[in-house]
């Protein structure tokens, strides 16, 4: 009688040590789910990186699958067949909502990249005057571009008493890109013209600024370059 309790209270024992390490592992598996999550919103990893750590993260699910489903065998007690029963659906649910994460994922990634293709040849001028004919005339006398294609130009959000931003949207898109070269002209003019940015082109393009600021601020050379920071190792010289 002993010895059956003893035997009963080691597989207790040895059941929980499982369910802790198993546990634990869930508990990795989501924090890299969120993290990879937070990277595909800062548009910081790839479509194949993704790939790559759902593979990872499902190759651990599978794992922890087998090794969950291997318990009932040595349980013979229905409470804990229960407990390892529970932990198995629970890792099923986890598997079946990590590829509905990639699937979203992709679709995401489809919409995104539409997105930008369709304003791939857009500007976007802000601060300029609210007049007829003010667009193309800004184009070929302040930016020289020579005359203007354009397909379309409207104004966007609400008339207030600031001039409402313009996107252009050029035929070509070279003529588009020779007036984002020639925008240096515009300094000290209080009109910017920037690409026409998709909201998550926009928010990694703020994040790679303040790396820019913070860099600059610790006096080495940065500068932002097709959305991008660029950090040297090189510090700026002193103007004193």
């Amino acid at each position: 009688m002993i010895d059956s309790e003893n035997k009963l209270l080691n597989l207790v024992q040895k059941v929980l040590e499982e369910l802790k390490v198993l546990r634990q592992e869930f508990k990795a598996q989501n924090a890299a789910l969120a993290t990879a999550k937070n990277e595909i919103r800062e548009l910081k990893i790839s479509h194949k990186s993704f790939e790559k750590i759902m593979l990872q993260i499902s190759g651990s699910v599978e794992y922890i699958q087998d090794k969950v489903g291997s318990q009932p065998s040595i349980v013979t007690t229905p409470a804990l067949h229960e407990v390892v029963e529970t932990l198995e659906v629970k890792m099923k649910s986890y598997a079946e909502a990590t590829k509905s994460a990639h699937i979203s994922f992709c679709q995401e990634q489809e919409i995104e990249k539409a997105n930008q293709f369709a304003r791939m040849k857009n500007v976007r001028i802000s601060s300029l005057p609210e007049s007829e004919n003010v667009v193309t005339k800004f184009l070929t006398e302040t930016l020289d571009v020579p005359n203007p294609d354009l397909a379309h130009a409207y104004r966007i959000g609400n008339k207030g008493t600031q001039p409402r931003a313009i996107i252009v949207k050029f035929v070509d898109q070279p003529q588009r890109d020779v007036a984002l070269a020639n925008k240096a002209i515009l300094k000290g003019r209080r009109i910017w013209l920037d690409p026409d940015l998709t909201p998550l082109q926009v928010e990694a393009r703020r994040k790679e600024l303040a790396k820019v600021k913070e860099a600059q601020d610790a006096v080495f050379v940065a500068y932002l370059r097709d959305s991008q920071a660029i950090i040297t190792k090189r510090r700026r010289q002193s103007s004193t």
